[in-house]
């Protein structure tokens, strides 16, 4: 793992910020949280590598509200990269 920010996948659209939050905090400070609740999914960025990696390590392909979450590190996007 090279990066603090996580990718979390298919999150219930029930769910809130806060209760993401709630969910990650426990693994260390969060410094930011970007949540598409429309879409399912979210980042959340730690201010350390070792709670990121704790956070992955314990909720990927954890059951919260229904559905399996999806967490893994975060992708850069390039932004010369084309898209099809």
């Amino acid at each position: 793992m090279e990066s603090h920010k996580l990718y979390v996948g298919n999150i219930n659209h029930s769910m809130t910020e806060e209760e993401l939050r709630e969910i990650f905090s426990g693994f260390g400070n969060l410094t930011d949280i970007k949540y598409i609740r429309d879409r399912g999914f979210g980042f959340v960025t730690f201010d350390t590598l070792e709670g990121a990696e704790q956070a992955r390590e314990a909720l990927a392909g954890k059951e919260f509200e229904g559905r399996t979450l999806r967490v893994e590190d975060a992708r850069p996007i390039y932004q010369n990269e084309r898209r099809p």
